[in-house]
């Protein structure tokens, strides 16, 4: 996969297919292997463009600078590279927030918005589970934060029918993961994430997926954020955990290509 200058930054990426560009960004994790089941589906009728955040995988990883508005300011000097005036974008998790971040600060560069298990401020119940997910870090190091992670981003109906899919995703994260240091600045930047006040300002077409069995991202936050962006749809997977959008991918890419169909000419 190629890297590309985005900003002040050099990120890797990856671009599929033709057709309208569909910008997709990972979670914390951050890499665009995140969306493997999403990529060879949509390519066949879009552009299909992601990316490993800064900080992880083979892009660049400085020591500060990690935010929500930092990863935004990324995902657009990627969009200027590769020439993209605007998109359709999906995020998921952190890469939701980032998309909050996208549709208040770059309104003009998406055609709709795509939110999956993600959420609007962390509240204690988050606090908790990011703060403890830090100390593991910081106390044993990343493969064991690695590990941990993996329970609370994957449940329990992964590891049962889809490990062998997960082992692989944790190869990666661990052949590519950044210092401790700069996990705890990204730990942090899901702590202080929070556009809430700002969040019915958008606009832009919206479709909000959850899963019920989400551990990290409970769907109340789904709900919270459907209530404050007019017009939005709101779907909340049987089944998926946090990565719904991988063990439910059948039905998280049915719900989005119903959701763009519905909005062709709108958007």
């Amino acid at each position: 996969m190629p890297r590309i200058k985005a900003g002040e930054i050099h990120l890797n990426y990856a671009d599929e297919g033709e057709g309208e560009p569909f910008l997709f960004i990972p979670g914390l994790m951050g890499l665009l292997n995140a969306w493997d089941f999403q990529i060879p589906h949509f390519s066949k009728n879009y552009r299909c463009i992601t990316f490993d955040h800064r900080g992880t995988g083979e892009s660049d990883k400085p020591d500060n600078a990690y935010s929500t508005d930092y990863i935004a300011q990324d995902a657009v000097g990627l969009l200027d590279a590769l020439g993209i005036e605007r998109a359709h974008v999906a995020g998921t998790s952190t890469g939701g927030c980032v998309l909050q971040n996208l549709a208040l600060d770059y309104p003009d560069r998406l055609r709709c918005c795509i939110f999956t298990n993600t959420w609007t401020k962390a509240d204690p119940y988050m606090t908790r589970l990011q703060t403890s997910r830090k100390q593991i870090a910081q106390a044993y190091g990343t493969e064991e934060y690695i590990k941990f992670s993996s329970l609370w981003t994957c449940g329990a109906t992964q590891f049962h029918n889809m490990y062998e899919n997960l082992l692989e995703l944790e190869e990666r994260q661990k052949a590519t993961i950044a210092p401790v240091e700069v996990l705890v600045a990204r730990l942090d930047m899901t702590l202080t994430h929070d556009r809430k006040s700002e969040l019915t300002k958008i606009d832009k077409p919206s479709l909000i997926i959850a899963a019920k069995d989400d551990a990290l991202t409970p769907p109340y936050f789904a709900q919270e954020l459907q209530s404050y962006i007019e017009g939005s749809e709101l779907v909340v997977l049987e089944e998926g955990g946090h990565y719904s959008y991988r063990r439910s991918h059948g039905e998280w890419n049915r719900a989005a290509e119903a959701f763009l169909k519905k909005n062709e000419g709108k958007i």
